[in-house]
């Protein structure tokens, strides 16, 4: 039988809905509805989070429908992360890994803290698993 054994939960930041927080705290008290989309991002961000397992990366992420994104860490091809000013400041991350999944070429995860250690740390374990797996990984261009 086949176990994955969950090391690491991360969720996004909730810093990122702050813009949307501050709107519906000015506009509630002329119209107060506005707070059920805060609310609604707040169990969106809360419902969003990925799985650091032993052999993949999972993201799940809805509130009514659900949606689950497996990727095995030994079709990870490359590791990018992007750190703009605000999420610089807040010690926030996008991280980026390219894979070889055809139906994931490209998985993104958004607000992170500590992108480097979590960079650093994918690349230990996608080298790990590809010699377990005994994958190597070719590109092949201009054929």
């Amino acid at each position: 039988m086949y176990t994955d054994n969950k090391l690491t939960r991360i969720h996004p930041s909730q810093w990122m809905n702050f813009p949307i927080y501050l709107i519906c705290a000015i506009v509630m008290f002329s119209f107060p509805p506005i707070l059920i989309l805060a609310l609604v991002k707040y169990i969106e961000f809360k419902m969003w989070y990925y799985d650091l397992n032993e052999r993949t990366i999972v993201e799940t992420k809805g509130i009514l429908n659900i949606t689950h994104t497996e990727i095995h860490y030994y079709r990870v091809k490359s590791i990018r992360i992007e750190e703009p000013l605000v999420m610089r400041i807040l010690g926030l991350s996008n991280v980026y890994i390219k894979t070889s999944d055809p139906y994931q070429p490209e998985l993104k995860l958004y607000a992170v803290p500590n992108g480097t250690q979590l960079r650093n740390q994918l690349r230990v374990d996608t080298d790990m698993r590809r010699k377990e797996e005994g994958v190597r990984e070719f590109d092949l261009y201009n054929l």
